[in-house]
């Protein structure tokens, strides 16, 4: 189970849309857990390069993070468009105290994506 809260303000001008706003997210231990947890056998191979093994860590639910992002689109026409986005993320709770963020990473994460548009209308076949 996933909860993201997006409070987005979005502006218009021409053919531009900007918005930004804050980013709160939730996730339960399922959601959580593949990415943050490390079992037994993940900790006997983790060392890498030298660096000691990561403890055995159980990830649970809860707040996962907080943030804030922005977008910009450009509307080429009706059916395509352009955009990028940059967001700042910061893991907190079992997340952020994982051996994966406090010893080999960080809680502070800085996310940024290029895209582009295509739409189009489906039309029913009856």
């Amino acid at each position: 189970m996933t909860g993201d809260l997006f409070l987005d303000a979005v502006i218009p001008a021409g053919q531009f849309r900007f918005s930004a706003g804050p980013r709160v997210t939730a996730q339960s231990a399922a959601a959580i857990g593949p990415y943050y947890s490390i079992t037994q056998a993940q900790s006997i191979g983790s060392t890498v390069a030298g660096l000691p093994a990561l403890p055995v860590y159980r990830a649970g639910g809860g707040l996962y993070s907080y943030g804030a992002g922005t977008q910009t689109e450009y509307f080429f026409n009706q059916q395509w468009a352009t955009h990028a986005f940059v967001e700042y993320e910061r893991l907190t709770g079992s997340a952020a105290d994982s051996p994966l963020v406090t010893e080999r990473g960080s809680p502070n994460q800085l996310m940024f994506g290029l895209g582009a548009t295509y739409s189009f209308d489906v039309h029913p076949s009856w």
